[in-house]
Parts: C-alpha cells; structure tokens; sequence
C-alpha cells in the first residue's frame, strides 16, 4: 500500500450497551490497531444512529441486543440511508444463531462476529478486522451509481426471502447429508 493510502487514525462507532464489553472491545480495539483509534460510543439503537449520521466514522461496530432500536433496526436505517450505507458495519454480538446471522447480512452488514469469552481472542477477531477494512478502503465503490453495499431488501418479497432463507438451508443441508449417506452405501 503506499504511502498516500496509508490510513493514520481510525475512527469507530461502537453501538454497545453493556459497559463491561463496551470497556472489553475499547481495549481490544486499541491493542488491535497498529494506529491510533478514536472510539466513540452509543449506548443504544437510537444513540447509534445520531451518532453514525453526525460521526461519520471510517465503521462501526454494532451489538444486536440493545435498548430502544435493537441492533438490526439500526442496520436497516443506516444501510437504507443514500448518505450513510457505505459506512462498513460490523456486527458485533454474543449470539451465533443462523437467523441473526442471515438477517444482518440481509439488511447490508459487511460482517458478523461474534464475541468470544476469551479477551485475546476478541483482539484477534478485531485485529482481522482491521487488517480487512485496510486493504479495503483504497477500493473505491459506489462511483458511477454502483453502490458500495446492497440496500436492505424492502418489501414482501424480501422479507419473505429472509424468513425463508433458514429454511432453505436446512433443506440444503438434508439434501446433502442424503446424498452422502446414499454414496455411502448406508441408504
């Protein structure tokens, strides 16, 4: 990378409203970053959105489970926002359940992490992260109306898909585990 593209500061949003994780992913974050890193914090849904729309931040990193607008409805607002959907947005999370999952990349997510219990493991995590967005940012996207990350899927017809796609998975699943036990000679 040179040296014009050399990031010097990150700014962050972290949408968390446990203050012990919110401490936890701060120092994380700092030992993570070979550079130095501005955190600013929201202590719910709704706190996240102003402060992502005042902020601007380089990207956040956003709980699901939060008070007011939970995590996915703040996704939905900022990622449906023409001014604010470039702004990449990590999912930072305890749960690793599939629906969560889909649906945070249904709405526009870039990435979904989910916090490990072990404090090295989480400056790893972000440490990647990091390392991702990096190598990302000279990437230019959105320019010539294509955008930089899929608006959420509105209507029935999305919805539907995002109800469906566990479903969907499961079947695949099934479908797989059938051929291989066919191959297998065990059906």
């Amino acid at each position: 990378m040179s040296s014009q593209n050399r990031r010097e500061r990150w700014r962050v949003v972290v949408a968390e409203d446990n203050d012990d994780h919110a401490l936890l992913i701060r120092m994380a974050l700092e030992r993570a970053s070979p550079i130095p890193i501005d955190i600013i914090r929201a202590h719910n849904g709704d706190e996240a959105i102003e402060v992502i729309d005042r902020e601007r931040p380089d990207f956040v990193l956003l709980d699901l489970r939060m008070p007011g607008r939970d995590g996915h409805e703040v996704l939905q607002a900022v990622k449906g926002n023409e001014e604010l959907r470039r702004i990449p947005i990590t999912v930072l999370t305890s749960s690793d359940r599939d629906d969560d999952v889909s649906q945070s990349y249904g709405l526009g997510g870039n990435h979904f992490l989910t916090k490990p219990d072990n404090p090295i493991e989480l400056e790893d995590k972000l440490r990647s992260l990091l390392k991702n967005l990096s190598e990302m940012s000279p990437i230019h996207r959105g320019s010539h109306g294509i955008d930089a990350t899929a608006k959420s899927a509105g209507g029935p017809q999305g919805l539907a898909f995002r109800k469906a796609l566990p479903w969907i998975m499961v079947v695949g699943v099934i479908v797989i585990l059938i051929v291989f036990a066919m191959t297998q000679g065990v059906l």
